[in-house]
Protein backbone atom coordinates (compact mmCIF):
# COMPACT_ATOMS: atom_id res chain seq x y z
CA UNK A 1 0.00 0.00 0.00
CA UNK A 2 3.06 2.23 0.23
CA UNK A 3 2.70 3.25 -3.41
CA UNK A 4 0.51 5.32 -5.71
CA UNK A 5 1.01 3.03 -8.69
CA UNK A 6 -1.57 0.80 -10.29
CA UNK A 7 -0.80 -2.67 -11.60
CA UNK A 8 -2.28 -4.69 -14.45
CA UNK A 9 -5.05 -2.27 -15.39
CA UNK A 10 -6.89 -3.97 -18.22
CA UNK A 11 -8.07 -1.56 -20.90
CA UNK A 12 -10.25 -2.90 -23.69
CA UNK A 13 -10.33 -1.13 -27.05
CA UNK A 14 -12.72 -1.43 -29.98
CA UNK A 15 -13.02 0.28 -33.34
CA UNK A 16 -14.79 -0.71 -36.52
CA UNK A 17 -11.70 0.50 -38.38
CA UNK A 18 -8.48 1.38 -36.59
CA UNK A 19 -6.62 4.33 -38.06
CA UNK A 20 -3.00 5.37 -37.66
CA UNK A 21 -4.07 7.81 -34.95
CA UNK A 22 -6.09 5.13 -33.11
CA UNK A 23 -3.16 2.71 -33.13
CA UNK A 24 -0.78 5.40 -31.88
CA UNK A 25 -3.10 6.10 -28.92
CA UNK A 26 -3.32 2.37 -28.18
CA UNK A 27 0.48 2.18 -28.18
CA UNK A 28 0.57 5.19 -25.85
CA UNK A 29 -1.69 3.40 -23.36
CA UNK A 30 0.34 0.21 -23.39
CA UNK A 31 2.93 0.21 -20.59
CA UNK A 32 3.80 -1.60 -17.36
CA UNK A 33 0.61 -0.39 -15.67
CA UNK A 34 -1.88 -0.89 -18.50
CA UNK A 35 -2.64 -4.03 -20.45
CA UNK A 36 -4.50 -3.20 -23.65
CA UNK A 37 -6.83 -5.83 -25.11
CA UNK A 38 -8.46 -5.34 -28.50
CA UNK A 39 -12.05 -6.58 -28.37
CA UNK A 40 -14.02 -7.55 -31.49
CA UNK A 41 -17.38 -6.16 -30.38
CA UNK A 42 -18.40 -2.97 -28.57
CA UNK A 43 -21.13 -4.59 -26.47
CA UNK A 44 -18.80 -7.43 -25.54
CA UNK A 45 -16.25 -4.84 -24.40
CA UNK A 46 -18.82 -3.23 -22.09
CA UNK A 47 -19.95 -6.59 -20.71
CA UNK A 48 -16.34 -7.45 -19.86
CA UNK A 49 -16.30 -4.47 -17.47
CA UNK A 50 -19.34 -5.84 -15.66
CA UNK A 51 -17.71 -9.26 -15.27
CA UNK A 52 -14.45 -7.72 -14.06
CA UNK A 53 -12.39 -8.86 -17.06
CA UNK A 54 -11.73 -5.23 -18.00
CA UNK A 55 -11.47 -2.01 -16.04
CA UNK A 56 -12.08 0.41 -18.92
CA UNK A 57 -13.55 0.02 -22.38
CA UNK A 58 -12.25 2.48 -24.98
CA UNK A 59 -14.30 2.98 -28.15
CA UNK A 60 -12.49 4.64 -31.05
CA UNK A 61 -14.55 6.14 -33.91
CA UNK A 62 -13.97 4.43 -37.28
CA UNK A 63 -10.97 5.87 -39.15
CA UNK A 64 -10.23 8.39 -36.41
CA UNK A 65 -8.24 11.38 -37.68
CA UNK A 66 -7.59 15.00 -36.80
CA UNK A 67 -9.96 16.09 -39.55
CA UNK A 68 -12.98 14.60 -37.78
CA UNK A 69 -14.77 15.88 -34.69
CA UNK A 70 -15.51 12.39 -33.34
CA UNK A 71 -14.88 11.69 -29.67
CA UNK A 72 -13.10 8.79 -28.02
CA UNK A 73 -15.58 7.23 -25.59
CA UNK A 74 -14.47 5.64 -22.31
CA UNK A 75 -16.94 3.25 -20.65
CA UNK A 76 -16.24 2.85 -16.93
CA UNK A 77 -17.82 1.38 -13.84
CA UNK A 78 -18.60 4.42 -11.70
CA UNK A 79 -19.75 2.24 -8.82
CA UNK A 80 -16.07 1.78 -7.93
CA UNK A 81 -15.84 5.36 -6.76
CA UNK A 82 -12.40 5.08 -5.15
CA UNK A 83 -10.93 3.55 -8.31
CA UNK A 84 -12.65 4.95 -11.37
CA UNK A 85 -11.38 8.50 -10.98
CA UNK A 86 -7.82 7.32 -10.36
CA UNK A 87 -7.78 5.27 -13.53
CA UNK A 88 -9.51 8.00 -15.53
CA UNK A 89 -6.88 10.44 -14.34
CA UNK A 90 -4.08 8.11 -15.48
CA UNK A 91 -5.68 7.46 -18.86
CA UNK A 92 -6.55 11.12 -19.34
CA UNK A 93 -2.92 11.95 -18.62
CA UNK A 94 -1.75 9.63 -21.37
CA UNK A 95 -4.36 10.95 -23.80
CA UNK A 96 -3.40 14.51 -22.84
CA UNK A 97 0.24 13.70 -23.58
CA UNK A 98 -0.71 12.41 -27.03
CA UNK A 99 -2.99 15.40 -27.56
CA UNK A 100 -0.14 17.73 -26.62
CA UNK A 101 2.13 16.00 -29.11
CA UNK A 102 -0.46 16.40 -31.87
CA UNK A 103 -1.15 20.01 -30.88
CA UNK A 104 2.57 20.73 -30.96
CA UNK A 105 2.85 19.12 -34.40
CA UNK A 106 -0.08 21.15 -35.74
CA UNK A 107 1.30 24.37 -34.28
CA UNK A 108 4.74 23.58 -35.70
CA UNK A 109 3.13 23.02 -39.08
CA UNK A 110 1.54 26.48 -38.93
CA UNK A 111 4.76 28.12 -37.81
CA UNK A 112 6.71 26.32 -40.52
CA UNK A 113 4.34 27.63 -43.17
CA UNK A 114 4.61 31.15 -41.77
CA UNK A 115 8.40 30.95 -41.60
CA UNK A 116 8.61 29.57 -45.14
CA UNK A 117 6.36 32.36 -46.40
CA UNK A 118 8.42 34.95 -44.54
CA UNK A 119 11.69 33.54 -45.89
CA UNK A 120 10.48 33.40 -49.48
CA UNK A 121 9.02 36.90 -49.30
CA UNK A 122 12.26 38.23 -47.83
CA UNK A 123 14.21 36.55 -50.59
CA UNK A 124 12.01 38.17 -53.22
CA UNK A 125 11.86 41.59 -51.58
CA UNK A 126 15.13 42.63 -53.29
CA UNK A 127 13.72 41.40 -56.61
CA UNK A 128 10.63 43.52 -56.05
CA UNK A 129 12.79 46.59 -55.36
CA UNK A 130 14.91 45.87 -58.42
CA UNK A 131 11.80 45.35 -60.53
CA UNK A 132 10.38 48.66 -59.35
CA UNK A 133 13.61 50.54 -60.15
CA UNK A 134 13.92 48.85 -63.54
CA UNK A 135 10.36 49.72 -64.45
CA UNK A 136 11.01 53.34 -63.43
CA UNK A 137 14.09 53.47 -65.66
CA UNK A 138 12.16 51.91 -68.53
CA UNK A 139 9.43 54.49 -68.04
CA UNK A 140 11.97 57.32 -68.12
CA UNK A 141 13.60 55.93 -71.27
CA UNK A 142 10.26 55.56 -72.99
CA UNK A 143 9.41 59.13 -72.03
CA UNK A 144 12.61 60.34 -73.68
CA UNK A 145 11.83 58.41 -76.84
CA UNK A 146 8.34 59.91 -76.94
CA UNK A 147 9.77 63.39 -76.50
CA UNK A 148 12.24 62.78 -79.33
CA UNK A 149 9.43 61.58 -81.58
CA UNK A 150 7.42 64.66 -80.77
CA UNK A 151 10.40 66.87 -81.67
CA UNK A 152 10.52 65.60 -85.25
CA UNK A 153 9.37 68.33 -87.72
CA UNK A 154 7.31 66.51 -90.29
CA UNK A 155 6.14 69.74 -91.96
CA UNK A 156 9.43 70.40 -93.74
CA UNK A 157 8.80 67.97 -96.56
CA UNK A 158 7.52 70.67 -99.02
CA UNK A 159 4.23 71.99 -100.33
CA UNK A 160 2.89 69.35 -102.70
CA UNK A 161 -0.25 71.40 -103.44
CA UNK A 162 1.74 74.17 -105.05
CA UNK A 163 3.66 71.61 -107.15
CA UNK A 164 0.40 70.23 -108.39
CA UNK A 165 -0.80 73.72 -109.28
CA UNK A 166 2.40 74.48 -111.16
CA UNK A 167 2.17 71.30 -113.17
CA UNK A 168 -1.36 72.19 -114.19
CA UNK A 169 -0.19 75.65 -115.23
CA UNK A 170 2.52 74.07 -117.41
CA UNK A 171 -0.04 72.07 -119.18
CA UNK A 172 -1.75 75.31 -120.21
CA UNK A 173 1.37 77.30 -121.05
CA UNK A 174 4.05 75.51 -122.87
CA UNK A 175 6.39 78.47 -123.27
CA UNK A 176 6.48 79.71 -119.68
CA UNK A 177 10.14 79.52 -118.72
CA UNK A 178 9.53 81.38 -115.52
CA UNK A 179 7.17 78.72 -114.31
CA UNK A 180 9.79 75.99 -114.84
CA UNK A 181 12.08 77.92 -112.63
CA UNK A 182 9.39 78.11 -109.96
CA UNK A 183 8.83 74.38 -110.28
CA UNK A 184 12.51 73.70 -109.89
CA UNK A 185 12.56 75.79 -106.78
CA UNK A 186 9.60 73.93 -105.33
CA UNK A 187 11.17 70.58 -106.10
CA UNK A 188 14.44 71.72 -104.62
CA UNK A 189 12.61 72.91 -101.52
CA UNK A 190 10.81 69.57 -101.26
CA UNK A 191 14.06 67.72 -101.69
CA UNK A 192 15.71 69.73 -98.99
CA UNK A 193 12.80 69.09 -96.64
CA UNK A 194 12.81 65.38 -97.39
CA UNK A 195 16.54 65.16 -96.85
CA UNK A 196 16.12 67.07 -93.61
CA UNK A 197 13.44 64.54 -92.50
CA UNK A 198 15.57 61.58 -93.42
CA UNK A 199 18.47 63.06 -91.51
CA UNK A 200 16.32 63.70 -88.46
CA UNK A 201 14.87 60.17 -88.54
CA UNK A 202 18.34 58.70 -88.97
CA UNK A 203 19.65 60.72 -86.07
CA UNK A 204 16.65 59.65 -83.95
CA UNK A 205 17.24 56.01 -84.79
CA UNK A 206 20.92 56.21 -84.05
CA UNK A 207 20.43 58.06 -80.80
CA UNK A 208 17.59 55.82 -79.44
CA UNK A 209 18.54 52.42 -80.81
CA UNK A 210 20.65 51.52 -77.76
CA UNK A 211 17.99 52.92 -75.42
CA UNK A 212 15.26 50.81 -77.00
CA UNK A 213 17.45 47.71 -76.85
CA UNK A 214 18.12 48.44 -73.16
CA UNK A 215 14.39 48.86 -72.56
CA UNK A 216 13.74 45.56 -74.33
CA UNK A 217 16.37 43.80 -72.22
CA UNK A 218 15.00 45.28 -68.98
CA UNK A 219 11.44 44.34 -69.91
CA UNK A 220 12.52 40.73 -70.56
CA UNK A 221 14.25 40.68 -67.18
CA UNK A 222 11.17 42.20 -65.55
CA UNK A 223 8.95 39.57 -67.10
CA UNK A 224 11.21 36.83 -65.72
CA UNK A 225 11.22 38.46 -62.26
CA UNK A 226 7.41 38.78 -62.33
CA UNK A 227 7.13 35.11 -63.29
CA UNK A 228 9.36 34.14 -60.36
CA UNK A 229 7.25 36.25 -58.01
CA UNK A 230 4.11 34.60 -59.34
CA UNK A 231 5.60 31.12 -58.71
CA UNK A 232 6.70 32.12 -55.19
CA UNK A 233 3.22 33.41 -54.37
CA UNK A 234 1.74 30.16 -55.71
CA UNK A 235 4.12 28.09 -53.56
CA UNK A 236 3.14 30.08 -50.46
CA UNK A 237 -0.55 29.71 -51.30
CA UNK A 238 -0.17 25.95 -51.86
CA UNK A 239 1.73 25.61 -48.57
CA UNK A 240 -1.02 27.40 -46.68
CA UNK A 241 -3.76 25.40 -48.42
CA UNK A 242 -1.99 22.16 -47.45
CA UNK A 243 -2.65 22.89 -43.74
CA UNK A 244 -5.46 20.45 -42.90
CA UNK A 245 -6.46 21.78 -39.47
CA UNK A 246 -7.22 25.49 -39.21
CA UNK A 247 -9.73 25.45 -36.37
CA UNK A 248 -8.21 26.96 -33.22
CA UNK A 249 -10.12 24.60 -30.90
CA UNK A 250 -8.93 21.55 -32.84
CA UNK A 251 -5.34 22.76 -32.75
CA UNK A 252 -5.44 23.42 -29.00
CA UNK A 253 -7.24 20.13 -28.22
CA UNK A 254 -6.98 17.77 -31.22
CA UNK A 255 -8.29 14.74 -29.26
CA UNK A 256 -11.63 14.94 -27.45
CA UNK A 257 -12.93 12.31 -25.06
CA UNK A 258 -16.20 11.40 -23.38
CA UNK A 259 -16.86 9.35 -20.24
CA UNK A 260 -19.88 7.04 -20.14
CA UNK A 261 -20.88 4.83 -17.16
CA UNK A 262 -21.82 1.24 -17.95
CA UNK A 263 -24.84 1.52 -15.66
CA UNK A 264 -27.48 4.21 -15.41
CA UNK A 265 -26.38 7.40 -13.71
CA UNK A 266 -27.16 7.18 -10.02
CA UNK A 267 -26.23 8.65 -6.65
CA UNK A 268 -23.19 7.73 -4.60
CA UNK A 269 -25.51 6.01 -2.13
CA UNK A 270 -26.70 3.59 -4.80
CA UNK A 271 -23.15 2.99 -5.99
CA UNK A 272 -21.84 2.29 -2.48
CA UNK A 273 -24.88 0.39 -1.22
CA UNK A 274 -23.47 -3.11 -2.00
CA UNK A 275 -20.26 -2.21 -0.15
CA UNK A 276 -22.16 -0.84 2.85
CA UNK A 277 -24.34 -3.94 3.08
CA UNK A 278 -21.34 -6.28 2.95
CA UNK A 279 -19.54 -4.12 5.53
CA UNK A 280 -22.48 -4.38 7.95
CA UNK A 281 -22.76 -8.10 7.25
CA UNK A 282 -19.04 -8.61 7.93
CA UNK A 283 -18.94 -7.15 11.43
CA UNK A 284 -22.43 -8.27 12.38
CA UNK A 285 -21.67 -11.89 11.46
CA UNK A 286 -18.24 -11.99 13.10
CA UNK A 287 -19.21 -10.26 16.34
CA UNK A 288 -22.61 -11.91 16.72
CA UNK A 289 -21.42 -15.46 16.11
CA UNK A 290 -18.24 -15.16 18.21
CA UNK A 291 -20.14 -13.57 21.11
CA UNK A 292 -22.85 -16.25 20.97
CA UNK A 293 -20.32 -19.08 21.05
CA UNK A 294 -18.31 -17.54 23.90
CA UNK A 295 -21.47 -16.95 25.96
CA UNK A 296 -22.53 -20.54 25.34
CA UNK A 297 -19.15 -21.82 26.48
CA UNK A 298 -19.28 -19.65 29.62
CA UNK A 299 -22.81 -20.83 30.44
CA UNK A 300 -23.38 -23.53 33.06
CA UNK A 301 -25.55 -25.35 30.56
CA UNK A 302 -22.49 -25.97 28.38
CA UNK A 303 -21.49 -29.01 30.47
CA UNK A 304 -24.97 -30.50 30.26
CA UNK A 305 -24.71 -30.31 26.48
CA UNK A 306 -21.77 -32.70 26.66
CA UNK A 307 -23.72 -35.44 28.34
CA UNK A 308 -26.75 -35.21 26.07
CA UNK A 309 -27.03 -37.67 23.18
CA UNK A 310 -27.41 -34.74 20.77
CA UNK A 311 -24.72 -34.60 18.10
CA UNK A 312 -22.28 -31.69 18.13
CA UNK A 313 -23.18 -30.83 14.58
CA UNK A 314 -26.73 -30.10 15.74
CA UNK A 315 -25.44 -27.47 18.17
CA UNK A 316 -23.27 -25.95 15.45
CA UNK A 317 -26.16 -25.80 12.98
CA UNK A 318 -28.46 -24.42 15.68
CA UNK A 319 -26.05 -21.61 16.50
CA UNK A 320 -25.51 -20.96 12.80
CA UNK A 321 -29.25 -20.79 12.04
CA UNK A 322 -29.98 -18.43 14.92
CA UNK A 323 -27.22 -16.08 13.81
CA UNK A 324 -28.37 -16.20 10.18
CA UNK A 325 -31.91 -15.39 11.27
CA UNK A 326 -30.77 -12.31 13.22
CA UNK A 327 -28.53 -11.14 10.35
CA UNK A 328 -31.38 -11.58 7.87
CA UNK A 329 -33.62 -9.37 10.02
CA UNK A 330 -30.90 -6.71 9.97
CA UNK A 331 -30.60 -6.97 6.19
CA UNK A 332 -34.35 -6.60 5.71
CA UNK A 333 -34.33 -3.44 7.83
CA UNK A 334 -31.33 -2.07 5.85
CA UNK A 335 -33.03 -2.72 2.50
CA UNK A 336 -36.31 -1.15 3.62
CA UNK A 337 -34.51 1.99 4.82
CA UNK A 338 -32.41 2.10 1.66
CA UNK A 339 -35.36 1.85 -0.69
CA UNK A 340 -37.29 4.38 1.38
CA UNK A 341 -34.49 6.94 1.18
CA UNK A 342 -33.44 6.55 -2.44
CA UNK A 343 -36.81 5.57 -3.96
CA UNK A 344 -34.96 2.87 -5.89
CA UNK A 345 -37.02 0.17 -7.58
CA UNK A 346 -35.61 -3.35 -7.56
CA UNK A 347 -37.40 -6.26 -9.18
CA UNK A 348 -38.38 -9.33 -7.18
CA UNK A 349 -35.95 -11.60 -9.02
CA UNK A 350 -33.08 -9.15 -8.42
CA UNK A 351 -33.97 -8.94 -4.74
CA UNK A 352 -34.11 -12.75 -4.50
CA UNK A 353 -30.71 -13.13 -6.20
CA UNK A 354 -29.21 -10.50 -3.88
CA UNK A 355 -30.48 -12.32 -0.77
CA UNK A 356 -29.05 -15.61 -2.04
CA UNK A 357 -25.61 -14.01 -2.20
CA UNK A 358 -26.10 -12.26 1.14
CA UNK A 359 -27.11 -15.51 2.85
CA UNK A 360 -24.05 -17.31 1.48
CA UNK A 361 -21.73 -14.44 2.39
CA UNK A 362 -23.34 -14.03 5.80
CA UNK A 363 -22.86 -17.74 6.39
CA UNK A 364 -19.13 -17.38 5.73
CA UNK A 365 -18.79 -14.49 8.19
CA UNK A 366 -20.94 -16.25 10.82
CA UNK A 367 -18.86 -19.43 10.58
CA UNK A 368 -15.68 -17.34 10.87
CA UNK A 369 -17.17 -15.75 13.98
CA UNK A 370 -18.05 -19.17 15.42
CA UNK A 371 -14.51 -20.33 14.73
CA UNK A 372 -13.14 -17.33 16.65
CA UNK A 373 -15.56 -18.10 19.48
CA UNK A 374 -14.19 -21.62 19.82
CA UNK A 375 -10.57 -20.46 19.51
CA UNK A 376 -10.63 -17.93 22.36
CA UNK A 377 -11.81 -18.50 25.94
CA UNK A 378 -12.99 -15.00 26.92
CA UNK A 379 -15.46 -12.66 25.27
CA UNK A 380 -13.00 -9.76 25.30
CA UNK A 381 -10.31 -11.60 23.31
CA UNK A 382 -12.94 -13.00 20.94
CA UNK A 383 -14.26 -9.50 20.24
CA UNK A 384 -10.75 -8.18 19.61
CA UNK A 385 -10.05 -11.10 17.28
CA UNK A 386 -13.35 -10.54 15.43
CA UNK A 387 -12.68 -6.83 14.95
CA UNK A 388 -9.09 -7.53 13.88
CA UNK A 389 -10.15 -10.15 11.34
CA UNK A 390 -12.85 -7.82 10.00
CA UNK A 391 -10.31 -5.01 9.69
CA UNK A 392 -7.91 -7.27 7.78
CA UNK A 393 -10.64 -8.40 5.37
CA UNK A 394 -11.75 -4.80 4.95
CA UNK A 395 -8.20 -3.52 4.52
CA UNK A 396 -7.47 -6.00 1.70
CA UNK A 397 -10.56 -5.12 -0.30
CA UNK A 398 -11.69 -2.42 -2.73
CA UNK A 399 -13.38 -0.37 0.00
CA UNK A 400 -10.37 1.60 1.24
CA UNK A 401 -8.00 1.30 -1.72
CA UNK A 402 -8.50 -0.65 -4.95
CA UNK A 403 -6.72 -3.98 -4.97
CA UNK A 404 -5.13 -2.88 -8.26
CA UNK A 405 -2.59 -1.01 -6.09
CA UNK A 406 -1.26 -4.41 -4.97
CA UNK A 407 1.38 -6.33 -6.93
CA UNK A 408 0.06 -9.19 -9.04
CA UNK A 409 1.33 -11.99 -6.78
CA UNK A 410 -0.41 -10.59 -3.69
CA UNK A 411 -3.51 -9.63 -5.64
CA UNK A 412 -3.85 -13.22 -6.85
CA UNK A 413 -4.35 -14.27 -3.21
CA UNK A 414 -6.38 -11.27 -2.04
CA UNK A 415 -8.98 -11.68 -4.77
CA UNK A 416 -10.27 -14.76 -2.90
CA UNK A 417 -11.08 -12.59 0.11
CA UNK A 418 -14.73 -13.46 0.86
CA UNK A 419 -15.44 -9.77 1.37
CA UNK A 420 -14.30 -9.04 -2.23
CA UNK A 421 -16.06 -12.11 -3.62
CA UNK A 422 -19.39 -11.21 -2.02
CA UNK A 423 -19.18 -7.51 -2.84
CA UNK A 424 -18.37 -8.24 -6.49
CA UNK A 425 -21.31 -10.62 -6.82
CA UNK A 426 -23.70 -8.20 -5.09
CA UNK A 427 -22.62 -5.29 -7.33
CA UNK A 428 -23.25 -7.34 -10.45
CA UNK A 429 -26.75 -8.22 -9.26
CA UNK A 430 -27.89 -4.89 -7.83
CA UNK A 431 -26.15 -2.45 -10.18
CA UNK A 432 -25.98 -4.39 -13.44
CA UNK A 433 -29.13 -6.53 -13.00
CA UNK A 434 -27.29 -9.75 -13.75
CA UNK A 435 -28.67 -13.13 -12.74
CA UNK A 436 -27.14 -15.85 -10.57
CA UNK A 437 -25.62 -17.54 -13.61
CA UNK A 438 -23.33 -14.53 -14.08
CA UNK A 439 -21.96 -14.94 -10.53
CA UNK A 440 -21.64 -18.73 -10.44
CA UNK A 441 -17.88 -18.53 -9.84
CA UNK A 442 -18.43 -16.35 -6.76
CA UNK A 443 -21.18 -18.69 -5.53
CA UNK A 444 -18.87 -21.71 -5.86
CA UNK A 445 -16.16 -19.90 -3.86
CA UNK A 446 -18.59 -18.97 -1.08
CA UNK A 447 -20.02 -22.49 -0.92
CA UNK A 448 -16.47 -23.84 -0.71
CA UNK A 449 -15.71 -21.48 2.17
CA UNK A 450 -18.88 -22.60 3.98
CA UNK A 451 -18.04 -26.29 3.63
CA UNK A 452 -14.44 -25.76 4.73
CA UNK A 453 -15.40 -23.60 7.71
CA UNK A 454 -18.06 -26.08 8.86
CA UNK A 455 -15.40 -28.76 9.08
CA UNK A 456 -12.93 -26.49 10.88
CA UNK A 457 -15.60 -25.25 13.34
CA UNK A 458 -16.61 -28.86 14.12
CA UNK A 459 -12.99 -29.81 14.75
CA UNK A 460 -12.43 -26.82 17.04
CA UNK A 461 -15.61 -27.65 18.98
CA UNK A 462 -14.26 -31.12 19.58
CA UNK A 463 -10.99 -29.59 20.75
CA UNK A 464 -12.78 -27.24 23.17
CA UNK A 465 -14.67 -30.18 24.64
CA UNK A 466 -11.35 -31.75 25.59
CA UNK A 467 -10.18 -28.42 27.05
CA UNK A 468 -13.37 -28.20 29.09
CA UNK A 469 -13.32 -31.78 30.28
CA UNK A 470 -9.62 -31.55 31.10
Amino acid sequence: FNTSSLFDIKVGTYSASYSELSNSIVEKLQDEQFKVVKVQDEQRCIEMIKTGELHVCTIFPPDLSLKTNDKIVFHVDKSRINFVYIILDRISGKIATKSTELSTALTSRLLTSLNNANTKLNEKSSSVVSLSASLSESKSSLTNVINDLNSLNLNETGNFTEIDDELKDLEQRDNSTAKYSDLRDLITSMKDGYNSLITSVSQFRNSNEEGLEAIKTKLSSNIQTATELKNTIKEINDDINSIEIRDVARIVSPITTEIKPISAESTNLNYTFPTLVVLVLLFAGLLLASTTVVQERESKAYFRNFITPTSDIIFIIGGYISSVFIVLIQLVIIFIVMFGISNTFVSDITLFNAFVILVLLGSVFILLGMLIGYMFKSGETANIASVSLGAILLFFSNTILPIETLPGSIRGIVQFNPYIVGESALRKILLFNQDLEAVLSQIYILVGYIALLLIIVYLFREVTKKWFSG
